[in-house]
């Protein structure tokens, strides 16, 4: 599986970013959307402080612009990319956290490295029919489309 990290990294990135792009030609962006997109990047930012056990600047519910959305994105992205392109050493460390309910867990890096490509993808379903229900018209961001292009 881990081999497939760095890949699954980039497909977020790149479906992040067209789902950035999307929203910036909305005329109004659905203020729900925007929330969802934010929290994010935000929890993006908070399993990279967790992998690096550092302390987070961000919030898991962030209140973000579009713009700062897109510089935190832009930030995770390529520590992601680092982190994925680690060998099987580096990947199966183990992490030691406190979530957001302070309950305390343990995962491997590359347990949460697929975690994270899973959450974003579920909130760019979200954010997608949010944008559709305003009049947009969405991107395709499905791994395969990422492949493809």
């Amino acid at each position: 599986m881990t081999d497939r990290l760095p890949s699954l990294i980039a497909h977020m990135a790149w479906a992040d970013h067209r789902t950035l792009a999307m929203l910036r030609v909305l005329p109004t962006t659905p203020t729900q959307a925007l929330s969802l997109f934010a929290h994010m990047v935000g929890a993006q930012h908070i399993w990279l402080t967790r992998v690096a056990d550092s302390a987070p600047t961000f919030t898991v519910w962030p209140t973000l612009s579009l713009d700062e959305c897109a510089r935190l994105a832009s930030e995770n992205h390529a520590a992601f990319l680092q982190i994925a392109g680690g060998d099987a050493t580096a990947l199966s460390r183990i992490v030691r956290y406190t979530n957001v309910a302070g309950n305390h867990y343990e995962n491997s890096v590359a347990d949460i490295l697929l975690h994270v490509t899973h959450h974003a993808m579920y909130h760019r379903g979200q954010v997608t029919l949010l944008m559709r229900e305003a009049g947009g018209t969405p991107l395709a961001t499905d791994y395969i489309a990422f492949l493809r292009d």
